[in-house]
Parts: structure tokens; sequence; C-alpha cells
């Protein structure tokens, strides 16, 4: 991927008077935190080990504030205390309004330190986001330490890393989660395959008229996702979020659905149609999401996960007293799969950052095991206990919740809930070890929209009207492909062209 220089300068232009410093000024040591650089304008302490001057770090991230928050957070500002220095300004985003609101903080240079982002390519090529490498190799050995070289090298933009990748896992993982007590009230054994899953639904709109059968967690899960698992060998995996576009087979090439239309691809949209029509996809499926599940709204959702999360589980036990939830999944530790080693989570420091290197100390501070403890588990002895090597127990009085994705995750130091079954723990861990899994043709390639941004940005538009309802079961199959091919054929193939002129070139300059 080549982003043009003009990009960059137009972008450096309309920030040129918000911003102080754009690089790392090299000041300071690379202790991993102790005793931190002067930022600009600022007078580190006189005295051997002291700590330099206080700094408050803004950092956005998405969601809301887990449960003890406040309380972890003061913890972790006194662990600072006396060395790094740092207080944390820390802004949780609603996740209907985090998109928005962090292209608009990043457009008119707000001031924060650190931002969460889950799709940080464009912002990149913007030059909105400060290049990390040599921040990181002067003040963030733990920030490496933690991370494979095949994680940190995929996530690289033109052989530069632009925002640490938070990942732990080798493969984007989803579970179908279940009201366990319902499947056994109906008197239905443990679900072990697809088609039992489905049976349940039924079963669910046959006998408990009150409980929405399925609410998926969007189009994600059960278009492209579903299509792929029902057939792990043919590798078929969507393109970025572009709808209609796809690859498969490791071939190398991209796809799209008007042209070669996928037999398992059209059979998914054909089933989740049926779904919708028989009652057992909930009305309102294009805007509901998993946390309906939570609510004891659903018998059936999707997540991110293997197994049942924590939040999950102690929302639902108190939403509705007595409900327990188990998953199912159709991945299985005997797949022999491909992977990117793309993260899906990242943090970035913007350009406009007047604390970069203290940013980046702080993220290495967060990437050491007593700490990372913390802000993932909550205060040991009150939220979480150990529970053996990489694994811990949450303390059912006082659970907490953590959010470690937006700013600490990594496979080496992420623990394991003790909780879950034998069967969900060695899940979790074969999707830990890069051994397991084969780079993917497209390890390392990173698309640049830039010369396609009109056509990508109209795709995502008619994706939302016409492809979702399509992928939700809304709409008949062939109908709906009929008008989402009217509306975005020409932006389909404009994207799909170029992608795979970027993706021929990288793989012929990889030969």
């Amino acid at each position: 991927m080549r982003f043009g220089r003009k990009g960059f300068v137009l972008a450096s232009c309309v920030l040129a008077t918000a911003l102080t410093a754009c690089s790392n000024n090299g000041n300071g040591n690379g202790n991993g935190g102790t005793t931190p650089p002067a930022e600009s304008g600022q007078t580190p302490d006189s005295g051997e080990g002291t700590a330099a001057k206080a700094v408050t770090l803004k950092i956005m991230f998405p969601g809301d504030p887990p449960a003890n928050w406040d309380e972890v957070k003061t913890e972790m500002e006194n662990r600072m205390a006396g060395s790094l220095n740092v207080k944390l300004n820390v802004v949780f985003i609603p996740w209907s309004d985090v998109r928005q609101k962090r292209q608009v903080s990043l457009s008119s240079a707000e001031d924060y330190d650190l931002i969460w982002d889950n799709s940080p390519v464009q912002n990149i090529a913007a030059g909105l986001y400060e290049p990390l490498d040599a921040l990181i190799d002067q003040y963030g050995p733990d920030i490496k330490a933690v991370r494979s070289a095949e994680q940190m090298d995929a996530n690289k933009v033109n052989g530069k890393l632009y925002a640490v990748p938070l990942e732990v896992n080798f493969i984007r993982p989803w579970t179908f989660v279940i009201r366990k007590d319902i499947r056994e009230k109906l008197g239905v054994g443990p679900i072990t395959k697809y088609d039992e899953l489905i049976d349940f639904m039924y079963k669910v709109k046959e006998k408990e008229p009150g409980l929405t059968p399925y609410i998926p967690n969007g189009a994600e899960h059960i278009g492209l996702k579903l299509a792929g698992m029902l057939d792990p060998t043919a590798n078929l995996a969507s393109v970025l979020n572009y709808p209609g576009l796809y690859t498969k087979g490791n071939d190398g090439k991209v796809y799209n659905i008007f042209d070669d239309m996928d037999p398992l691809i059209m059979s998914t949209f054909e089933q989740n149609y049926k779904l919708y029509q028989d009652g057992i996809l909930a009305k309102d499926d294009l805007t509901l999401r998993n946390s309906e599940f939570a609510k004891g709204k659903a018998a059936v959702s999707t997540f991110n996960d293997f197994g049942v999360n924590l939040s999950t589980r102690t929302t639902l036990e108190k939403s509705v007293p007595g409900a327990t939830a188990e998953a199912f999944t159709l991945y299985s530790p005997d797949m022999k799969l491909n992977s990117t080693y793309k993260a899906g989570n990242f943090i970035a420091v913007p350009v406009v950052s007047k604390n970069k290197e203290r940013a980046v100390q702080f993220l290495n501070w967060l990437n050491q095991k007593d700490n990372y403890d913390l802000l993932a588990y909550g205060i040991k002895g009150k939220n979480w206990e150990e529970a053996g090597d990489g694994l811990y127990k949450p303390i059912q009085a006082n659970p907490y919740a953590g959010i470690p994705f937006a700013w600490g995750w990594n496979p080496k130091l992420d623990r394991i809930d003790a909780s879950f079954p034998e069967d969900v723990i060695a899940l979790n861990k074969w999707q830990r070890d890069p051994s397991y899994f084969t780079p993917d043709i497209l390890a390392g390639f990173t698309f640049d929209p830039s010369p396609v941004a009109n056509e990508a940005a109209q795709l995502t538009n008619a994706g939302s009207e016409f492809y979702d309802p399509i992928v939700m079961g809304v709409t008949e199959p062939n109908e709906g492909l009929a008008k989402f091919k009217k509306a975005a054929y020409g932006d389909v193939k404009k994207v799909q062209a170029e992608y795979q002129k970027q993706l021929d070139a990288y793989l012929a300059a990889k030969k």
C-alpha cells in the first residue's frame, strides 16, 4: 500500500496551525516508564530518579465505563504517582456515536493524546496519527515484548506502525450464545451442530412466545462469516467493510457477489430470509444488537468471543433472575485456518498530541503484567483472583468487566476466565497461538482507499440501504440483489479493481 504524498501534505496543511510537533523529539530515557521525559513546555523535577511534572492524558474510548471504573482508575493513577506521574481523563463515547465523534475530534484537532480506532487506515492516510516506530523503540519495549513479530509487522502501513494493534486472537472468533435455562426447560440437549441450533430456535418460537428466538449482532456474523464457517475449507472472507466484495480460496483474487456469487453465500441469504419470514429472526433485526440478549429479550445471539463473556453473564443474571447462558461455536481447534494477523482494534496517538512520549510510556506501562491485570480484571482480591497459569476467576460478588480491547489487549498477558468450560478454554488457547495458523496471502497487505474514496463511501451507503437487509433476511435475496446491483454495481467494480491492483502490486513486490 502506498499513500500518495499529496494526501499527507494536504492533511498536514490543514492541521499545521494545530501541530506543535509531529515526531519524537528524542528526549528522555527508555526505561519503560520510571522517569518520563519532559513534554513540550515542561521542566522535569530536579533530582535523580524523581518524577516529571504531572501530565493528564486525554483518551477516547468506545462504550460505557465499566462498573467500578472510578476505583480502578484511581488505583492506576496511584501506581503511577511519583514515577510516570500520569493522570487519566478518559472520555467514553457511546458505540452509536463513536465513529462520528472520533472523526470530528480528529478533524478539529481536539486535544486527545490517545484514541481507540477499529479502522485506522483512513485516518493514517489523512496524516492524523503519529508514526510510532521511533517512540516505541525508545519508550515501549513491553509493547513489543507481548506481541508477536507477525502481529506487529502485519499491522504496519508502508512499513511504519501508526497504531498499536490490540488483539489477543489470530482469527476473529464469534460464538452463538444461547439461553441455557430455556434450552433445558424445553428438553433440548446441548447444541453440537448448526442444524440443532436452528431446530432450537423454532422450538423457542413455538413454546416461548414472549421471547425472540434470534437477535444476531448485525449483518457481520450471519453473512460471510457464517458462510465461511459452514465450509471452512472454502476460506471465504469479506473484503474489509465493503459490501458485495469477498475473497475465497486464498488465491489472491477479489470477487463480487454480482459476477461471482458463491453458492455458500447465497444459501445463507436464502436461509436468513426464511428465518425472518418464519419469525425466528427479530422483526427489528436491522437495528437490534446482542445487548438485547443480556436484557433477556432473545434466546440466541452472536458475540465476538469464545464462551459467554463476563459482562453478558452478569447483566443477564441481573435482568432475568435464574437465567443462564452457554455458547456454541462452529470453530474447532483441529481446523487448519489461515490468518492475516490483522488486529480488530488499535490505539493511536494523534499528531496534535502534546504528550506523545508520555502517551507511549503509558501504553508501555499498561503492557506490564500487574498493570495489565488491573486494567483488564480490576483489583486483585476484590474483583478477581488467580486461577492458574494464564487464567483468572472473577469474584462473583464484585466482578469487574474491563475493556482491555480498547487500550492494551495482547495475547501474552490476557487471561482466560477459569469458569469457562474446558472446551471453551481450549478454543481460547488455540486462537492465541500463531503456530496453529498459516499466513494468509493477504498478511501484511493494507488497502489504501483514497483512489476510490468517493466510490467506497457510496458503496458503504448503498450497503446499509440494500445489502444489510439481504443479509438480515428482511429482503428476498434475488430481489434485494437486483436493487443492490442497480444502486452500487459501478462502485463495487471500481473498488474491486483498485483493491486487486494494489494487492497484485503487493504480492509482486514480495516475490
